[in-house]
């Protein structure tokens, strides 16, 4: 089952539940998956990574949302916002842990060979291409600069 087939399935279980926060954060997601895939290069079609893609940003936002909420003095909206961003988290890949961004940063490098300060980008180019969904690009990037020294 593709994750837009799952996302359907998760919305319409939400709708019997009556589940309002999963209704309204999915329904969103479902929304936002069908106007990317409209966007130029998709041709209306619908692939696990722009499922993916969408609920890293839609995930993004919620967080930010609830920061803000919660500087506001608003609690009970940012614990809206955070229930939001766990329900979207299930459309996400496993997180690689510290250890294995490590060891998959290693052979990055040992396969990339970088020499000096512009071997950052060439490392961080591939280790994001590698590692997409799997790790975020601040993670990426403070792990990357810890082995570059």
């Amino acid at each position: 089952m593709s994750l837009y087939e799952q996302l359907e399935s998760d919305l319409r279980d939400a709708r019997r539940r009556s589940d309002e926060v999963g209704l309204a954060s999915l329904g969103l997601l479902k929304s936002e998956v069908v106007n990317a895939s409209k966007e130029k290069g998709f041709e209306g079609s619908i692939s696990d990574h722009l499922v993916v893609a969408e609920a890293r940003s839609e995930i993004k936002r919620r967080q930010e949302a609830a920061e803000a909420f919660e500087s506001a003095g608003r609690g009970e909206s940012a614990a809206r916002e955070r229930a939001a961003a766990e329900v979207l988290k299930r459309y996400l890949p496993a997180q690689l842990s510290p250890e294995e961004l490590e060891a998959a940063l290693r052979k990055v490098i040992a396969d990339v060979q970088p020499e000096g300060p512009a071997g950052f980008g060439k490392v961080m180019k591939e280790a994001t291409s590698r590692l997409q969904g799997r790790a975020g690009g601040q993670e990426i990037a403070a792990a990357a600069r810890k082995l570059l020294g």
